[in-house]
């Protein structure tokens, strides 16, 4: 059983990107408009789920969170395993032009759409989706986990390397 979830302006929701498979990069969000904080999780190889979920129980923004989502191209990790350990619903969403993924549904929101897979009822994802979408092909949350996976910030060098 997940926590009651309950949609405001400023939820908080923890975005997981699993693009890049020597990285799992988190961005806590507040709605679609503050970003709280950044987790890095250990990898290499990418931990396995419940090891993920113990870790997001430990970080400092865990009281606040309500919602978990995943970008997760390969499904390497098990929601089901997250949401059981720590009581949050966990909705996974791909961006892929594909059509009909195994159990993902289609949302359209303002002309955007994502193939979303939920455990929560669709008015619920539908509404959670124009709160913390703002620009871009992802929700906010995982923009910016996204965006955090693919940078050279976490290399080896701790130096910037934007421009090699």
């Amino acid at each position: 059983m997940t926590r009651k979830l309950t949609i405001k302006k400023e939820i908080r929701t923890l975005g997981l990107d699993l693009c890049n498979p020597r990285r799992l990069v988190g961005a806590v969000v507040r709605g679609g408009v503050y970003l709280d904080g950044v987790l890095v999780f250990p990898s290499n190889p990418i931990p396995e789920s419940r090891s993920i979920a113990s870790a997001i129980l430990e970080t400092r923004f865990f009281p606040e969170l309500r919602l978990i989502m995943t970008h997760d191209p390969k499904a390497r990790i098990d929601p089901g395993v997250i949401e059981k350990w720590t009581k949050l619903p966990v909705t996974q969403i791909d961006a892929a032009r594909r059509r009909n993924p195994v159990g993902f549904r289609s949302y359209r929101v303002g002309g955007k759409e994502l193939q979303v897979k939920s455990s929560l009822p669709p008015g619920i994802v539908r509404e959670v989706l124009s709160t913390t979408w703002t620009t871009g092909m992802l929700p906010e949350s995982l923009r910016i986990a996204h965006l955090l996976a693919r940078s050279r910030f976490f290399g080896k060098n701790t130096r910037f390397q934007a421009n090699k």
